[in-house]
């Protein structure tokens, strides 16, 4: 996430081709190479020859219009089907993942009749010419696409722009063309052929070779496997492979899904294929370096599972314990089989251990320890993928400026062109009063806030105090409002319940919202605020609120946040300082920017390690669950959830 990579200055990181990504300060990339296909690699005789892409190089493509008239067409276009609904996150499509990845491409050509002399001798003048290889392909497209299109594509939207797409161009291929793939379709193949590199599976993305004798049919279904498939990998690794509200109602981003006839349009008229269907990829720094880090475990064969370390009292340096050898064994310490005791070796690796996962290096295997140490799990191959799944959960646009908090490291970043300019740590929800996953604007900040309690928290919580004591939230400061009047709770039976009351706690030094709050209006209603409950924030496991996020240190944010929100008015901490205390006081900011509230259990580091965090929610394990990973590996889904064995 951005802002937690802190690399010293100069630093760079490798992607799985040697090359170099250069890492700024705050660790973040600059830039990723894209590894050019390989043909012969991927089991293809011959590339074939190209055809003209749908515009010149650097131009953009013609518009398409289903309904123009005015162009001629080989073969009369069926009505596009019914307007589709809006592109939906996940849903794979049939006819993937059914054959062997790649393709195999013939060698199309017309041999001239052998002289005598051993020379080629022309065909003679008048003579019946052979037809052009693919000739009749666009004929057969036009019928494919007015009877069998559901075949090659399941959504209704992707069947839609596969018509207007190839009806604006009267049907011509782009991914075939003389009876070979072109260079457009030889990148298609890369990309579905090197999907393991984006977290995805090959398989899910396969379309059967082309066979050694084929006729247009044959061409027209190739080109339209391929289109199709094409859709589905944009789609899959732009905005992920299922819809992350099935997960739990706090799992509420909105990922970017791409517009399918957009997609086909940017591939067919980039000037480098490419890096078209590379751009589809998340564009976050953080995102990229997780795709190294599972490159080089793919590479290196990488992925087991460690042994769980059982709960139990506190480890402490000295003491004799039956879970030591399972500690070595999860660090990489050798050491006896039967060695229980935790020597200074063991000790000095969990102090290492500890700094890497954000936590206090004490050497003492507590809960929060242990905890990380079987999370830690997470360095599997499983679990970068589904960190590498959550960053498709993110607007596909950067945002110059945004806000991140990451819910399990417990921090949140001020980021600015990728750069962190501020971090510090919060407190998040309970698990039982979860922080949310989603993505709003910043707009505003309150100063001496009042806090109106959400109806959740009176049921739970108030209500039983005031069933035993009237006056129980009195003394905390929180009226009892009834028709906009502050009422003596005593006067009410609350065994009856709390409808048509309402709690309010007037701003003050008790006031759980602290001295000031930071809006991005949401459903959920949830925001940043300063809190008087400060000692939390020396904790390392930090889930103690209702949901929303205390922000350490609050001053010091707002002074960096109005920097970037309210530019050139110099909001100093003084400045700020003076605002509080008396009513509330709101300040708009001129400048909006995203808050994102993302949870990501694995990233890497400033020092290019990766670093694993509690799975605090059990998100983590729910995003595995429901691609097919663990035991089963089925990644793409299809249509409903996929339990692991």
């Amino acid at each position: 996430m951005a802002g937690a990579l802190l690399l010293p200055l100069g630093a760079a990181a490798q992607d799985g081709t040697g090359a170099a990504i250069a890492l700024d300060p705050a660790g973040h990339g600059t830039g990723e190479p894209v590894a050019a296909f390989d043909p012969a690699r991927a089991g293809m005789q011959s590339a074939g020859q190209g055809a003209a892409l749908l515009a010149a190089l650097g131009h953009d493509p013609a518009p398409f219009d289903i309904n123009d008239t005015g162009r001629t067409k080989t073969a009369t276009p069926t009505p596009a089907p019914a307007a589709a609904a809006p592109p939906a996150i996940g849903n794979g499509a049939p006819g993937t993942g059914a054959a062997t990845p790649g393709s195999r491409a013939p060698t199309a050509t017309t041999p001239s009749a052998p002289s005598s002399s051993g020379t080629s001798t022309p065909a003679t003048a008048g003579a019946p010419q052979a037809p052009r290889p693919g000739a009749g392909v666009p004929e057969r497209l036009a019928e494919l696409i007015s009877s069998q299109l559901a075949h090659f594509a399941q959504r209704p939207a992707d069947q839609q722009a596969l018509a207007a797409f190839y009806a604006a161009r009267n049907f011509q291929p782009v991914f075939t063309a003389a009876g070979a793939i072109t260079p457009l379709g030889i990148a298609a193949l890369g990309a579905f052929n090197g999907a393991a590199a984006e977290g995805l599976n090959p398989a899910d993305y396969a379309v059967p070779p082309l066979p050694a004798q084929m006729g247009d049919g044959v061409l027209a279904d190739y080109e339209l496997r391929v289109a199709g498939t094409t859709l589905l990998y944009a789609r899959h690794v732009q905005s992920g492979r299922f819809d992350p509200k099935r997960i739990s109602k706090d799992v509420d981003p909105t990922p970017t899904v791409p517009d399918p006839l957009d997609v086909l349009a940017t591939v067919s008229s980039a000037p480098n294929a490419a890096q078209a269907f590379a751009s589809f990829a998340p564009h976050y720094d953080e995102y990229r370096l997780l795709k190294l880090q599972l490159g080089r475990r793919l590479a290196e064969g990488q992925g087991q599972v460690h042994a769980a370390i059982p709960p139990g009292p506190s480890i402490r340096p000295g003491e004799r314990d039956p879970r030591v050898p399972l500690l070595r064994e999860r660090l990489g310490i050798g050491g006896a089989a039967d060695d229980e005791i935790y020597d200074a070796y063991l000790v000095e690796a969990v102090r290492d251990f500890q700094r890497l996962s954000g936590a206090a290096p004490d050497g003492i295997v507590g809960r929060g320890t242990l905890a990380a140490l079987n999370g830690g799990a997470g360095d599997s191959l499983d679990d970068l993928i589904a960190n590498m799944e959550r960053w498709r959960w993110l607007p596909h646009q950067v945002a110059p400026t945004y806000v991140m908090v990451n819910i399990p490291e417990y921090m949140v970043r001020i980021v600015v062109n990728e750069q962190t300019i501020h971090e510090t740590r919060v407190v998040v929800g309970k698990p039982e009063n979860q922080t949310p996953i989603m993505s709003e604007e910043m707009q505003y900040a309150v100063f001496n806030p009042s806090w109106n309690v959400p109806p959740g928290i009176i049921k739970n919580e108030m209500l039983p105090k005031l069933q035993a004591d009237p006056y129980a939230l009195d003394r905390q400061g929180i009226d009892v409002v009834r028709n906009g009047r502050i009422i003596d709770p005593g006067t009410v039976d609350w065994r009856r319940g709390s409808q048509g009351y309402s709690f309010r706690q007037a701003p003050g030094e008790r006031n759980a919202l602290g001295r000031m709050k930071f809006m991005f209006p949401n459903k959920h209603s949830v925001y940043l605020h300063d809190t008087p409950s400060r000692a939390l924030f020396a904790r390392d496991r930090r889930a103690f609120s209702h949901g929303c996020v205390r922000v350490h240190e609050p001053l010091k944010f707002a002074e960096v946040l109005f920097g970037v929100g309210l530019p050139g008015d110099a909001w100093s901490q003084q400045r700020i300082n003076s605002l509080i205390g008396g009513n509330e006081k709101y300040l708009n900011l001129k400048q909006r920017f995203p808050v994102h509230l993302v949870y990501f259990t694995s990233y890497v580091d400033g020092q290019g390690q990766l670093v694993t965090r509690e799975d605090i929610y059990g998100i983590n394990d729910a995003t595995k669950a429901m691609l097919g990973l663990d035991d089963t590996r089925r990644l793409a889904d299809r249509g409903g959830m996929v339990a692991p064995r």
